[in-house]
């Protein structure tokens, strides 16, 4: 068998539905780019992309054989993204917390934000361009964003067991490591695309989103949420 347009078309496909499934990644993206901006959930995204890329490979060489097929390195592995899930999570509650602490803003405060969200001056209308996404252009906090992608991605051992099931149904009997590379590029590809469309979406209504009540209710939700990942992560088997 040999890598045609219809396997990479399904590989994508398939590649597609399971980076669309809600779980960690689509919870710490949705974080940054809510917390930070657009910037920081492109660089998130780039995080997780580099994450699913390095399994692909890793899965190629059987590394992520190992992981799956060790009951310590599984556990190891499944116990630290399980952690960091409930870190950033409980994180994000206390920063919904601390902002309860500060005075409310005017009763009209919210009725402007709102009518801000919708109204944006036509000298302030900026076409989207890809320069963010240019390493050089990243600061400390793009980093952060960009590594919480990744160790949110390289520590979920599940992915590790979904590319186990899923290469083999894509790669010829005897793969060459031009065939790994291009399954490799597709579901970086594949990621990066799904993760920015999100960040994208996010930033098209992000001044409604910095309304300060609404943001408690997204903290509360999405640390909520990155706790209840965690804690599932943790026991499940």
């Amino acid at each position: 068998m040999h890598l045609t347009v219809t396997h990479l078309a399904a590989f994508a496909g398939v590649m597609a539905l399971g980076t669309m499934s809600p779980g960690p990644d689509f919870a710490i993206v949705l974080r940054h780019a809510v917390a930070s901006g657009r910037r920081a959930g492109f660089a998130t995204a780039v995080g997780i992309a580099t994450g699913i890329l390095g399994w692909v490979l890793l899965a190629a060489v059987g590394v992520a054989a190992l992981v799956s097929t060790s009951p310590v390195s599984y556990l190891a592995m499944k116990l630290a993204g399980a952690a960091y899930l409930v870190f950033v999570g409980l994180r994000t509650l206390w920063t919904a917390v601390a902002a309860r602490s500060e005075l409310a803003p005017p009763a009209h405060a919210d009725l402007a934000a709102l009518a801000a969200a919708f109204d944006v001056p036509r000298h302030r209308r900026r076409r989207f361009r890809w320069s963010p996404l240019i390493v050089g252009d990243w600061d400390r906090r793009h980093w952060a964003a960009f590594r919480a992608g990744l160790v949110t991605n390289l520590f979920n051992p599940k992915v590790a067991v979904f590319f186990l099931a899923l290469l083999p149904q894509f790669l010829p009997q005897h793969p060459t490591a031009g065939d790994t590379l291009v399954l490799a590029v597709i579901s970086f590809a594949v990621t990066a695309g799904w993760f920015t469309t999100v960040t994208l979406v996010v930033g098209a209504i992000r001044r409604l989103l910095d309304r300060r009540a609404v943001r408690r209710g997204l903290d509360t939700l999405m640390g909520s949420a990155l706790l209840a990942l965690g804690v599932r992560l943790a026991i499940e088997h």
